[in-house]
């Protein structure tokens, strides 16, 4: 004993921690264990089952790529000039090992799972839905939380766009939260040198990057609650007015370097937003033909999310209609969600995906 304590060896410590959780809360930790094994197999899966399902579509020669990407159609019969890629009803894409499909047992009687069956009706939607437009459809519909207008969304878009004839008309249908800045930026040169008629169909919503795709278009169809929103960059994950400003309510002294440097390019983003988008907004939404409308959605002291509902988007002066064809809503109807979906996406949609927070700028 020193100066009356006891003194105990490891062992006897341990014991006590042991014991003292009780059957309780051991069974809680086992509970939890079991939860995140089980939800780390299940991405697995779901990993596995999406580059079974992208290897199938390469193998079929399917044209569009998977729905929660931007996916483009063209109509039957389709210009001369437009590639077969745009113009071939894609094959119905190969189904998944028996091993690989989902547990639920909903899939189909061709033998396609549920997301393949899925896959195959908003294909078909989007194909009845140029024919009976007589125009090239290009579909940006992201649905989960780590979706987006990325890279791979602008070279789609701009395969369509360049190989359509100077006259056809081009429906965009948006369902977006947003996405990266230089990528939407290549879509809007694109929509911008393409002369034929240019219509946006916002069935739901086309919040940031998707609001600047819409008014690059000549005519923005919206459902009567569907909503589009400002257009300010979003840098290193933070609204970059703000950020641009903090030098404004704190001094120098008081921020870190690296806050400096962030605040200086958060700047430099929200002066390159109001150039390209200001230059991108197409004619039939400028009423006095200035920069007045972008440099409002972006510095008009607007929450990011604002919904802007088409009441408020036509006293912008926006050429807005709500005579929205019912087979655009289809087109943007979810994926079967028979798992987990939402804790996996959550956990899938950190920025340490990529390797950190990004550093490029985002509409979102």
């Amino acid at each position: 004993m020193i100066n009356g304590i006891t003194p105990r060896g490891s062992g006897e410590f341990m014991f006590e921690i042991v014991t003292g959780l009780g059957v309780t809360g051991w069974a809680g930790i086992a509970l939890i264990c079991a939860l995140l094994a089980s939800l780390a197999a299940w991405q697995n899966h779901r990993l596995i089952q999406r580059e079974d399902d992208r290897d199938a579509r390469e193998h079929s020669g399917t044209m569009s790529r998977s729905a929660p990407r931007g996916s483009a159609a063209a109509p039957r019969p389709a210009p001369a000039a437009a590639t077969a890629r745009a113009t071939q009803t894609p094959p119905r894409p190969a189904p998944l090992p028996a091993s690989q499909r989902s547990a639920s047992g909903n899939g189909g009687d061709d033998g396609l799972s549920p997301y393949e069956a899925y896959r195959a009706m908003i294909d078909k939607r989007v194909q009845d839905f140029a024919r009976s437009r007589g125009s090239l459809v290009l579909s940006i519909v992201h649905h989960e939380v780590d979706e987006y207008i990325d890279t791979d969304t602008a070279i789609e878009a701009i395969d369509l766009i360049r190989h359509a004839p100077d006259n056809a008309p081009i429906d965009i249908i948006l369902h977006t939260p947003g996405g990266i800045a230089s990528a939407t930026q290549q879509i809007l040169h694109a929509l911008k040198h393409h002369p034929g008629r240019k219509t946006a169909f916002v069935p739901y919503r086309a919040k940031s990057a998707g609001t600047m795709i819409a008014l690059a278009c000549d005519e923005i169809v919206m459902g009567t609650s569907a909503v589009l929103g400002p257009i300010d960059p979003q840098y290193a994950w933070m609204p970059a007015p703000i950020l641009a400003a903090l030098t404004e309510h704190k001094s120098a002294d008081r921020v870190s370097d690296e806050m400096l440097i962030l605040s200086k390019m958060a700047q430099q983003a929200v002066d390159e937003a109001r150039r390209f988008s200001c230059d991108y907004v197409n004619d039939a939404h400028k009423q006095d033909g200035t920069c007045a409308l972008t440099n409002d959605l972006i510095g008009g002291g607007r929450n990011h999310d604002y919904p802007i509902l088409p009441q408020e988007a036509a006293s912008f002066g926006l050429n807005i209609s709500t005579a929205m064809p019912e087979a655009a809503f289809g087109i943007c109807q979810p994926p079967p969600k028979d798992d987990p979906v939402l804790i996996v996406s959550m956990m899938n949609s950190q920025p340490e995906r990529d390797g950190g927070a990004p550093v490029a700028p985002i509409f979102r």
